[in-house]
């Protein structure tokens, strides 16, 4: 089967870049703007939380440039697998750190429909951005 990239994959590959780089950039600043740091902050001791915002960070921008990069490189298929992959495993983990493990997460929001509301859409767009990646590997 040919694969034919469509528009709407292209608008999404385009999207996550710019996404994943400036989450990364917010991530390895440490900024409370950003939901992966401000999960991590609240989950770790500032030491550590330091360290793994600057690690997801990198990754961010890493994959922002990658799935840019790919619009205009062809990457070997293997080496494109596996970075998508990687890709796809960082992102379901920043969904368990953010929505399920930190202090924002689903457990502390269902005090009022107020905040499960506010759960919900974070966890409706943060679903959104992992069919994105899911449909841009292909």
């Amino acid at each position: 089967m040919e694969n034919k990239r469509t528009i709407g994959t292209l608008f999404l590959q385009i999207a996550l870049g710019i996404l994943f780089i400036v989450s990364g950039i917010w991530t390895v600043q440490g900024s409370n703007g950003d939901d992966v740091a401000f999960a991590i902050k609240s989950i770790f001791n500032s030491d550590i939380s330091s360290i793994i915002c600057i690690v997801f960070g990198v990754i961010e921008i890493v994959a922002g440039f990658f799935l840019l990069l790919r619009l205009f490189v062809s990457v070997a298929d293997g080496l494109d697998t596996i970075l998508m992959i990687i890709i796809l495993v960082a992102w379901i983990v920043m969904i368990i750190l953010i929505d399920f493990a930190g202090k924002n997460c689903l457990f502390n929001n269902l005090n009022s429909v107020n905040n499960f509301c506010g759960f919900m859409k974070r966890f409706a767009m943060h679903l959104l951005v992992l069919g994105a990646v899911i449909k841009v590997r292909d």
